[in-house]
């Protein structure tokens, strides 16, 4: 499947439909019907006021990511190899000197400064153009006791990757912005399922040229299927 931003600068790249987006900016009212409408024929069997709940967290999220310059997102959830599995995908616009040749290579030295057994970080050269690449994994979260049913704090370990990608000239003139990919889920058993969709979408990312056009880089062929998608669809 074929998404396209609403960014300033235009981008194009493949997802699995197994990933839903998630309109950025909704109200509680919005996000209850967009609720509904993805939970389908079993929201009967969602009491009113989980859904409610829901919704008002759904709403908050569509809220935050919309005012923190996400300009699209998405989620995937459910059975993988029987696992309840989750992951969500952003795309954000950065401000950035892309004239620099050596940017990529800052940002990677940015990206991988810290731990290297935690995240780590490398140059690729994508279609589109380079990029700079960090994968890891850490303790992010921490679900409180009462909401875990443990009897302390439950540290939630979250792999991620984030992808900086300078703006072609064709798309973007002033070669002063780039696209922020990040991903993230709590199922780590489940990393090796979403690598192909990542490097799928990674290197499908293309921007249409300023004032109309082709693409800055021409599509990849998409992979018929992947593992996440034949294992959920």
């Amino acid at each position: 499947m074929t998404e396209t931003t609403p960014a300033a600068v235009d981008v194009e790249f493949e997802l699995p439909t197994e990933f839903h987006p998630l309109t950025l900016g909704s109200s509680p009212e919005e996000a209850r019907a967009e609720l509904v409408a993805r939970i389908g024929r079993r929201v009967s069997d969602v009491p009113a006021a989980a859904l409610d709940r829901l919704a008002q967290e759904y709403a908050a999220a569509s809220q935050w990511l919309d005012q923190a310059g996400v300009c699209y997102a998405a989620t995937c959830l459910g059975l993988l190899d029987g696992e309840l599995t989750l992951a969500t995908l952003t795309l954000a616009r950065a401000e950035l000197d892309c004239r620099d040749p050596e940017v990529v290579d800052r940002i990677v030295e940015v990206l991988g400064a810290g731990d290297p057994e935690k995240r780590q970080a490398k140059r690729y050269d994508l279609p589109c153009g380079p990029a700079a690449v960090a994968v890891g994994a850490a303790v992010e979260t921490v679900l409180p006791a009462a909401e875990a049913g443990t009897d302390e704090d439950f540290p939630v370990p979250i792999a991620s990757l984030e992808a900086w990608v300078p703006v072609p000239a064709a798309a973007d003139p002033t070669r002063r912005s780039a696209i922020v990919l990040r991903f993230s889920t709590p199922s780590l058993r489940h990393w090796e399922a979403y690598c192909p969709v990542l490097v799928e979408a990674l290197r499908t990312l293309r921007f249409p040229a300023a004032g109309g056009g082709a693409p800055a880089a021409d599509p990849e062929p998409a992979q018929a299927t992947s593992r996440i998608a034949a294992a959920l669809g």
